[in-house]
């Protein structure tokens, strides 16, 4: 799975990250998805789109990294960026998706929250399930970011996805779930896949404790500002 190449219909994410069609990256960048992610609350009365989707680019290339063991967020994740990339594209003119506010005041007016998902899927309900999968990774996050190198990274996966992703799957994705979180790795081996292999070495434990602390800190803030905003318009139980 390292070599997988993610590939969304935004072009704005690819010029932004600096990728092209013929690049393959290796290694998961910890550093751009702070950044993205920082770049979208920049203004919490207008979040950003665009910067939301291409840290969520960068982090399903971590979960890919990490091979099928997160395939059940994986999956759900790169179909949702996708999703949101064409209604971003297509609404270019309009800006009706420029942010997480004037998505949900588009829809709202157009009422297209409730609509038929097989038909089209409405931009907020899509978005609130990356919303759901962010509480996941900065609790993740943060509890990786506490262990020794050579502690298992299991037990706190297990436990994050309990409190968080857990509440809104069925008990067939939960149970497969648990048991594919038993064969995560080694704190140290989990730090190496996510680096394709090699850690640079000019990163020391220390200094990937840091940023992954950082990355869980924007995470949340994030999180709380995307969950005050749905709840606001009484959202975040959309079907």
């Amino acid at each position: 799975m390292a070599d997988h190449k993610i590939q969304t219909q935004n072009e704005h994410n690819l010029d932004k990250t600096g990728e092209t069609s013929g690049d393959i990256k290796k290694s998961f960048d910890i550093e751009l998805v702070c950044e993205a992610l920082q770049r979208c609350i920049e203004d919490k009365n207008a979040i950003d789109l665009t910067h939301y989707l291409r840290g969520f680019t960068e982090l399903l290339r971590f979960f890919n990294l990490l091979g099928k063991v997160f395939v059940f967020v994986a999956n759900d994740v790169e179909s949702k960026i996708n999703i949101l990339d064409v209604y971003l594209k297509e609404s270019e003119n309009g800006h009706q998706y420029q942010t997480l506010q004037s998505m949900i005041a588009y829809e709202k007016t157009s009422n297209l929250l409730k609509i038929d998902i097989s038909k089209r899927p409405s931009g907020a309900r899509t978005l609130l399930r990356l919303h759901r999968a962010l509480e996941f990774v900065a609790q993740f996050m943060l509890e990786v970011s506490r262990l020794d190198d050579d502690k298992g990274t299991a037990e706190v996966a297990r436990l994050c996805y309990k409190r968080t992703l857990a509440k809104y799957h069925p008990w067939v994705i939960k149970q497969s779930a648990s048991l594919a979180m038993y064969t995560l790795p080694y704190r140290y081996q989990l730090v190496q896949r996510a680096y394709g292999g090699t850690v640079p070495s000019s990163m020391s434990s220390v200094t990937i404790s840091d940023s992954m602390n950082r990355l869980a800190v924007i995470a949340d803030e994030v999180f709380h500002a995307t969950e005050k905003l749905f709840d606001e318009h009484d959202l975040l139980d959309l079907p």
